[in-house]
Formats: structure tokens, sequence, C-alpha cells
């Protein structure tokens, strides 16, 4: 007689674990190949998994902003082994871990994303952006002509509670002449929209910041599709170049 395979179901999010956390920091302090050895299913139960059930929760309300979001969690969440080719900081482990959804890229490609992240010190969530060649330059044009996928943005961000504007600041306005209330958004190197909580660890320990963060993350729509506009617009500048 045959038997159907019966698929486990994930387990549904309930919350991070806060031994989870502080395994992630111990095992940085460490910085062993020995110890995440000894310790990696462990890691994996404890700081890994939640993301991924994380990752389960929000799927269906990220795909109604963007059908095109990766959501294989395989693909989506940082590696606890730091990549230490390119930087000064030799530390073989990360003790922060996070979780994209962005559309599928080539290898190095900046692309517009949500996130969110678990550090020992915060927890944070936003929209990001415009790391791309060219890409601020087409968001500035369509901030100083008041485009609409802008003025969508901006009225988008302004309706998310306890969220703000980030990003590097260059030291010298670039259109003094241009309305006071989009200076802040013409002079960044880069762009993005955040909340981060330093004190208060209860809501991601119980889950309750599930549901606060994905409407949050819906009104912020309109500023994604901003950013996807100016790296779009970008790209076809740059395809305009070369003919």
């Amino acid at each position: 007689m045959l038997r159907r395979k019966v698929v486990p179901h994930p387990m549904a999010f309930t919350g991070f674990n806060a031994a989870g956390i502080d395994l992630l920091q111990l095992n940085r302090l460490q910085n062993s190949k020995e110890f995440y050895e000894a310790h990696k299913d462990e890691i994996k139960r404890l700081a890994i998994q939640p993301f991924y059930e994380l990752i389960e929760e929000m799927t269906p309300t990220m795909l109604a902003i963007d059908s095109q979001f990766v959501v294989t969690p395989s693909r989506m969440v940082s590696r606890v082994r730091r990549d230490t080719r390119y930087t000064k900081d030799k530390t073989l482990y990360r003790a922060n871990l996070w979780l994209f959804f962005r559309r599928q890229r080539r290898e190095r490609e900046s692309v517009p994303c949500y996130y969110f992240e678990v550090h020992p010190e915060y927890w944070a969530y936003g929209c990001w952006g415009a790391w791309g060649r060219g890409e601020m330059e087409a968001m500035r044009e369509m901030i100083l002509h008041e485009d609409k996928l802008f003025l969508d943005a901006y009225r988008a961000v302004g309706e998310c509670p306890q969220m703000w504007l980030a990003g590097e600041l260059y030291k010298r306005p670039k259109f003094p002449d241009a309305k006071p209330e989009y200076q802040a958004w013409l002079d960044r190197k880069e762009i993005g929209v955040d909340f981060r909580a330093y004190d208060d660890f209860s809501p991601i320990l119980d889950g309750a910041f599930v549901q606060p963060m994905l409407e949050n993350m819906q009104r912020l729509a309109p500023f994604y599709r901003f950013l996807l506009a100016a790296k779009e617009r970008a790209e076809a500048g740059r395809r305009e170049a070369l003919q």
C-alpha cells in the first residue's frame, strides 16, 4: 500500500528567543570555528528558525506589495558566518541577523528592499534603496519636478508612526533653492525609512511587533514603488547613454 508523504508544516511565529540572541553574541565573542561547530544546531534552532517562521507569516502581506519578491527563506536571511574578504574586520561571526524582502538580483546588484533586523543592542525594520549608480540623481529629478510617485512616497512616509527618513547626508545642500520640506530627501547619498528600538525588546520576544510592522510596510508601499521607479529610470538612462 502506498503511503502519502506527509510534508511538515512550519511552526507559526511566536516571537524570538532571548537565548538565541544571547547565543549569537557569545558566538561572536568566542570567534571560534570550533565553538560555532559545537553550537551550530542550537544556533539554527534558537536564532535562525524564528526568522524562517517570521518570513512565513510576513509573506502574504509582502507579496501583496510586490508579487516579484523572493520568498525562499534560505535566500532571505543573513548568514552567521561573515564574509571577511573585503573588510579590515576579520571577526568570523556576526551577532546580528536580518532578513530582506526584495526582487531577484544579480550578484552584488543593489535593489530596493524591505528589511527586519535583530541586533544585541536594538531591533529594526524599514525600506531602503537608491544605492546604485544614478539612482539618487533620478530620484532628485522626480522630487524637483514633484512627480506623482514622489508625492505619494512623501505622504506615505509622513503616515508611518515612529519611522523616519534615513541615509547619509551630504555636508552641503545640493539644491538650496528647493522647497524646505524636500531638502532632507534631496541631500541623501542613499535613502531609506527606518524604525529602530533600543530599550524595549519585549515586542520581538512575544511577537507583538509583527502586525504594527506589517501595517507600516503596507503604508510604505508608495515609497517602495518610488525606489523602484528611480532604479528603472537610472537603468534606462545608462542604456540611452550607451546607444
